[in-house]
């Protein structure tokens, strides 16, 4: 049997994606990479390499020097915001809310691309939004203001909110930064239940550990350079002491459900000169 478009080119598609604000010096470029219905692909780097950037690229916030996206076939600069919203969700970092919305009005926001602008959400949608609070365990919360709510509290909530439209490509960056282990346990198991719900998505992160644990595929960006594949070909221990500039050891548990990875830095690749360090 043939394979459809889909198959075929993947849910994303990036080819040949440049972005520089300095043309001598960018960021990335030359990436191409397919993401599949039902992947992860998770994006690394050291801090200033260009993860969050390229992400932006992907959603339009920044526009590529070169090369172009692809959602589900779709060239994602030939949409209108509203047909690509339909297709995309966005999880960003959780650090705090600044408007006191309560927990159920913050999700409901994730219905926006649906509603007719000068429309008002209608009970169906409140009731849409307290069913998704309900599958991640925050019915407790939905009346909530979201100032009053914990920082993972809050990362859950957004993560409902780019949930209830049903997207195809879920963007979330860094969703696991400033939160406790549970919390970034809890992440990282609705991120694999989302891959077997044949959701395609995109997780930035500093966790190098994480990316074994959930994603099929990885990029890690570099200095004016890039390495992309599969993961388990890509997050090894010399490439990330040639991207961190860290020495280190990949471990896996033999827990009974597939074990689980874990990464063990003991070392820079260039140690700092401490002894010459005058206090």
């Amino acid at each position: 049997m043939c394979c459809t478009r889909r198959e075929a080119h993947g849910v994303i598609e990036v080819a040949d994606a440049a972005f520089y604000y300095d043309e001598t010096q960018p960021l990335f470029r030359d990436v191409t990479l397919n993401v599949k219905k039902g992947e992860t692909l998770a994006v690394l780097g050291v801090n200033g390499a260009g993860k969050t950037t390229f992400i932006k690229c992907l959603m339009g916030f920044l526009k590529l020097k070169s090369g172009y996206v692809r959602i589900d076939g779709a060239r994602a600069d030939a949409q209108g915001p509203s047909a690509f919203w339909k297709r995309v969700s966005y999880v960003p970092q959780a650090k705090y809310a600044t408007f006191g919305f309560s927990v159920t009005d913050m999700v409901v926001m994730g219905l926006s691309p649906y509603i007719a602008l000068g429309s008002a959400p209608k009970k169906e949608d409140y009731n849409k939004a307290r069913e998704m609070l309900g599958s991640l365990g925050l019915s407790a919360i939905a009346d909530k203001p979201c100032t009053k709510i914990s920082g993972g509290q809050l990362q859950m909530v957004l993560i409902a909110r780019a949930l209830i439209k049903k997207p195809q490509v879920l963007i979330m960056d860094e969703p696991e930064s400033n939160l406790d282990m549970k919390n970034q346990m809890k992440v990282l198991e609705i991120i694999k239940w989302l891959n077997r719900q044949h959701l395609s998505i995109i997780i930035n992160t500093h966790f190098p550990a994480h990316a074994l644990r959930v994603a099929s595929q990885s990029l890690i960006i570099g200095n004016n350079e890039h390495i992309a594949g599969p993961t388990e070909h890509i997050v090894n221990e010399a490439n990330l002491e040639k991207f961190f500039g860290v020495q280190s050891e990949i471990i896996r548990s033999g827990h009974k459900d597939g074990g689980a990875w874990g990464v063990v830095p003991f070392e820079l690749a260039d140690p700092l000169k401490l002894e010459d360090l005058k206090l």
